[in-house]
């Protein structure tokens, strides 16, 4: 039987049901160095980049205790970052590939019926009749929409939902499930 990929559902990321003032999310991975000053390049990975220029603090790699963010500005295209302590082309190279989280706390609070992504793994999907179709265990992340990957309670084929009004239907992750209606193909 050939292994399936890595899910998020099998990932350490945070609990879905812990509050978000104790969660890290992820803004980006340093790429490395820009400059002779230690500034750092970010591939960011946050769908809102102009809130990081008021955020204070980051977590870089799985450090225990936030950096101070001194500088965020974006040229050419791409995020430029400048952190406490990181002051020689060097010590930014250092620094290549680690991600960049901001404390839950910091992030910008979600809009009425807005969610973070970690918020979304394990959800129950029923469709309209309440039928359980299985549990969100992966977001695939595209231009257009996100789409769910659901795993069916007894194994078989995974359902891919795209998160879009006519699929999509109510999310509750309150209430541990989401309402859709799977696309029928003819």
């Amino acid at each position: 039987m050939a292994s399936r990929p890595a899910r998020l559902v099998d990932t350490a990321g945070p609990d879905p049901d812990a509050p978000l003032s104790a969660v890290r999310l992820m803004v980006g991975t340093l790429t490395g160095s820009h400059g002779v000053r230690g500034e750092l390049k970010l591939r960011l990975t946050t769908d809102d980049p102009d809130h990081l220029a008021t955020v204070k603090r980051v977590y870089v790699g799985d450090e225990p205790r936030p950096r101070r963010l001194l500088g965020f500005r974006v040229h050419a295209g791409q995020a430029l970052i400048r952190l406490a302590g990181v002051v020689t082309p060097e010590a930014a190279v250092a620094l290549r590939g680690q991600p960049l989280r901001i404390s839950g706390a910091d992030a910008r609070p979600a809009a009425p019926g807005e969610f973070f992504l970690y918020q979304l793994i394990g959800l129950n999907a029923v469709d309209e009749a309440g039928a359980n179709l299985g549990r969100v265990t992966d977001i695939i992340e595209t231009g257009a929409h996100d789409v769910f990957v659901v795993t069916p309670p007894e194994g078989g084929q995974d359902l891919l939902l795209p998160n879009h009004p006519e699929v999509v239907l109510d999310v509750r992750p309150d209430e541990g499930r989401m309402v859709v209606r799977p696309l029928v193909y003819e």
